[in-house]
């Protein structure tokens, strides 16, 4: 049903506009192109289905239709579409919005009601879309306390968890959250939800005692999964990691400190993904411009890989896509006589989910612009791969807009049909590490001022 009228709605007129993709190479049927998203975290409001399309209902009764157009290749950013079948969407109290992704399943949150409900958990109902089979949605039952706030959440698949538990297990999954603790900053309680039986848990974990102080404090705000049996990553972006085993099989917990260089204590006011991600790309943790094999030893080391200074990012004058979109704000080098980033507002980092050394921005001549761009730069050859417009018409400033996830590779790119039958599992987190691999720059003990972000970010 097309409605004619949204008087009353409580989202933006933007939601209402699907996005154009504005890049100008077509998609690719490369499955490293395929095996990731960049996906708009808030959905449109549009009536629009696909093979991905499935349904769900409220607690309300209010039904959701949501649909993932996420073939897309990074940096376009792809998105999602939701709609109220039958009835008005403007019942609908904001945009609903992802919270977690992680192989084919999607954590989304939806609020009916008007604006003051936006934040009251009693009005919100979070859901798990999932690509197993045939595209379906799960309604979780009561949020507390398992969220306390709906965010730091994570999702570990069975197969991932258990590998070799046969075919049957495709549609089994955990999703996992860190609360702090009620007594001390080194305590923790983690929630897990086991889709088979349909229930929660939760248990107490305390860090090792040379944590146990009052300095300690570490407040996770993403969540990884490390590729070996149930353990997850829970990372604070600016002080470090704690790794748990979220199936409770007698591993205790661990945290490891980011390097002393992602360390400095100038900017932790700021929102660390605004110029920092992690991601686990087979078997190794990438922090930032830093990385590491994913291991517990305690004489494991990070590395440094890549230093990305914006001025010397190349911008092939060959590639004429890339300069029909971004001359207009392109500075030329007085030396060169090339186009620059130079003052562009590069922030949101995205690392590559693939075995390679690009990273996806955000780009804007001004924070406050409502428009903008995702480029992809490799870090090794410090060139601009590929650039894709963004729409920030719904984004304030630099606030997190979306998330890179592997949602994509689930669908077939000219059918929409799920694949998800056959999940991959992830490379093993390992338990040893070559300590002579020391590459490049060691920790020296330098940080990045808040004054140096938009001219300097060093990445891995």
């Amino acid at each position: 049903m097309a409605w004619t009228s949204l008087e009353g709605k409580h989202f933006l007129d933007s939601s209402l506009v699907l996005p154009p993709h504005g890049h100008h190479h077509a998609p690719s049927s490369d499955d490293a192109h395929r095996s990731s998203a960049l996906v708009d975290l808030m959905a449109f409001i549009a009536d629009r289905r696909n093979a991905t399309t499935a349904r769900c209902a409220m607690r309300s009764g209010l039904e959701l239709q949501v649909t993932l157009c996420v073939d897309a290749p990074p940096p376009r950013v792809s998105y999602f579409c939701v709609w109220c079948p039958g009835e008005r969407p403007t019942e609908l109290a904001t945009e609903p919005c992802i919270v977690a992704a992680e192989a084919d399943l999607v954590v989304f949150a939806a609020v009916r009601g008007n604006a003051r409900d936006i934040l009251n958990l009693d009005k919100t109902d979070v859901f798990i879309y999932q690509a197993a089979g045939a595209p379906s949605i799960r309604r979780l039952g009561d949020l507390e306390p398992h969220f306390s706030a709906v965010y730091n959440i994570g999702l570990l698949r069975h197969s991932v968890a258990h590998p070799g538990g046969g075919d049957g297990e495709h549609g089994h999954y955990y999703i996992v959250t860190l609360h702090p603790g009620y007594t001390s900053s080194w305590e923790y309680v983690l929630y897990v939800f086991d889709s088979k039986t349909g229930s929660w848990s939760d248990r107490t974990l305390s860090l090792g005692p040379e944590h146990r102080h009052s300095q300690f404090n570490c407040s996770p705000s993403k969540v990884v999964v490390l590729g070996n049996g149930g353990l997850m990553a829970f990372v604070d972006l600016w002080r470090g990691i704690i790794v748990v085993d979220v199936l409770d099989r007698g591993v205790p917990p661990r945290f490891i400190l980011l390097p002393r260089a992602l360390r400095s204590r100038r900017i932790l006011r700021m929102d660390a993904s605004i110029v920092r991600d992690v991601v686990v790309v087979d078997g190794r943790v990438k922090v930032s411009m830093w990385s590491r094999m994913a291991t517990w030893e305690e004489d494991d080391d990070w590395r440094r890989d890549h230093i990305f200074s914006v001025p010397d990012i190349i911008v092939d004058e060959d590639y004429a896509s890339h300069l029909e979109l971004l001359r207009p704000e392109l500075q030329i080098d007085d030396a060169t006589g090339r186009p620059t980033l130079r003052g562009l507002h590069i922030t949101r980092p995205a690392i590559s989910l693939n075995d390679d050394d690009k990273v996806n921005f955000m780009a804007k001549v001004d924070p406050w612009d409502k428009r903008g761009w995702v480029i992809a730069v490799d870090m090794r050859s410090k060139k601009l791969e590929d650039v894709g417009i963004f729409r920030a018409e719904r984004v304030i400033g630099v606030d997190l807009s979306y998330t890179l996830c592997r949602i994509s590779k689930y669908f077939s790119t000219s059918t929409g049909k799920s694949t998800a039958g056959h999940l991959k599992r992830q490379g093993q987190f390992c338990t040893e590490y070559p300590h002579n691999r020391q590459a490049g720059r060691t920790d020296d003990g330098t940080s990045m001022d808040v004054e140096d972000i938009d001219d300097n970010m060093d990445e891995d």
